[in-house]
Order: structure tokens, then sequence, then C-alpha cells
């Protein structure tokens, strides 16, 4: 599509929305993917309609990573509340005691620390 015929579909998207010809501006914006105009038909859709699922395909299209990220938090908390809040913490992992065959200790230090708890009397 040559420059001037792609000014001219945006600019009759741009009155097609102005007008509410929702219909015609999307296709005038798709054609040209024209990103202003898809982020103006995905801020329609998530404000006035409040549908916010087809805006997030506006906002993808147009690569406006801010409402999409704002999109999915929303997504992500509405999930949370409708399995419940209490479902989402993480349990707490299982610990057991290190195995000392899974520690490698240098021969020098392993006898230093033998020789100082035979000192103290100790004994392993």
């Amino acid at each position: 599509m040559d420059p001037k015929e792609r000014m001219e579909l945006i600019r009759q998207g741009n009155q097609a929305f102005n007008e509410g010809d929702i219909r015609k501006a999307r296709e005038c914006f798709l054609k040209t993917e024209y990103k202003d105009g898809l982020i103006r038909l995905g801020d329609h859709f998530m404000f006035e309609k409040k549908l916010p699922i087809l805006a997030y395909g506006y906002y993808k299209k147009a690569g406006y990573q801010r409402r999409i990220d704002e999109i999915f938090q929303r997504m992500i908390w509405a999930l949370s509340q409708w399995i419940g809040p209490d479902k989402f913490k993480n349990p707490e992992p299982e610990r057991k005691a290190p195995d000392p065959e899974d520690f490698v200790v240098h021969p020098i230090l392993r006898q230093t620390a033998l020789d100082i708890l035979k000192k103290n009397g100790m004994s392993i």
C-alpha cells in the first residue's frame, strides 16, 4: 500500500470512529496497521463497552504493552478471586537434613575440624 492510500484510509478510519462507525474504523485501522487507531479501538472496548478481552486483541496488535499488562493483571486477580485466594499460597517446601555424603570437604579442613572436636572432648 502506498503512503498516500494509507493516509486516506487512516483519515477515513478516524472519521468513521468519530461518527461511531466502529466496524468501518476497525477495517481501516487493521488494513493500515495504524497503531494509534488500534489503541483507540482498544480503549473503546475497554472503557466504553467494558469488554477487556476484545480490547486485549487491539492492544496486542498495536503493541501497547502497558495496557496488555494491565489486562493480564486484572485477569490474574479475577482468577484468584474465582478460585479462592488461599489456593495461590505456595506450600512450604519439605526440608530434610543435609546428607554428610553430599558435601565435599578438603582433607586438611576435615582433619582440623576433627582435631578441634577431639580437643573439646567430642567425637563423630
